[in-house]
């Protein structure tokens, strides 16, 4: 469904013609919030970002949401190459097994085993030795497009719909000062405490089921 069907797919509830703008902020707020909660697959990539001798910290994407674990070094960049998961540990962890890593010299070097999550970034340990041709490979899901033009389509099915169009009436209802609305469509989709609930709670077990366990594990980094 594109941004103008739908436009008229909400104004059935909604009977105002005057809140286009308010009705796509809240149409791509509700899209957001439905990739936060699972990494829809067309939301998905896999980057490469080669080691650098020396170099303890690697920038994740400015648009990522999630980080999926574990990250993974690859051991060069033929087709034929192999690799392995890195250990994930915590930053403290990390400050104990390779304190001060960007000293000069610094004297833990080597293939790296270990990596941990700090200010953006993706720290590395033993910092690489000169020479090395391997690789990070880190899956991550980016922050969605917004829909703008009338034609756009986002990327979660269209048996999303229904979710979305409820998302999108608690929004505008709850711009325009009209709480109750606002809490009677929010009451279809999730609970008081944000928990989703009937349709919703089950597109999002859909989803899951489309891959593996592993999907609706992911942890949300705060980074």
């Amino acid at each position: 469904m594109n941004l103008t069907t739908f436009r008229s797919y909400v104004k059935y509830d909604f009977k105002r013609i005057d809140k286009d703008t308010e009705l796509t902020q809240a149409y791509n707020d509700g899209i957001i919030a439905v990739s936060i909660k699972i990494p829809h697959g067309a939301y998905k990539f896999q980057s490469y970002l080669p080691l650098i001798a020396r170099q303890e910290d690697y920038p994740l994407p400015s648009n990522i949401i999630h980080l999926i674990h574990p990250v993974r070094v690859m051991l060069g960049s033929a087709s034929t190459d192999t690799g392995f998961p890195l250990n994930h540990i915590t930053k403290q962890e990390y400050d104990i097994l390779y304190p001060n890593p960007n000293r000069t010299t610094p004297d833990i070097l080597g293939r790296t085993k270990d990596y941990c999550i700090y200010s953006g970034s993706i720290l590395v340990g033993p910092l690489p030795e000169v020479g090395t041709n391997d690789l990070l490979e880190i899956d991550w899901t980016k922050v969605p497009t917004d829909q703008s033009a009338g034609t756009d389509t986002p990327a979660l099915p269209d048996y999303w719909r229904e979710v979305l169009k409820w998302m999108t009436l608690s929004r505008l209802n709850h711009g325009i000062g009209l709480y109750q609305e606002a809490q009677y469509w929010r009451s279809l989709y999730e609970d008081n405490e944000g928990n989703p609930v009937s349709l919703y709670r089950d597109l999002l077990n859909v989803e899951k089921d489309k891959e593996d366990r592993a999907v609706g594990e992911i942890k949300v980094n705060s980074l």
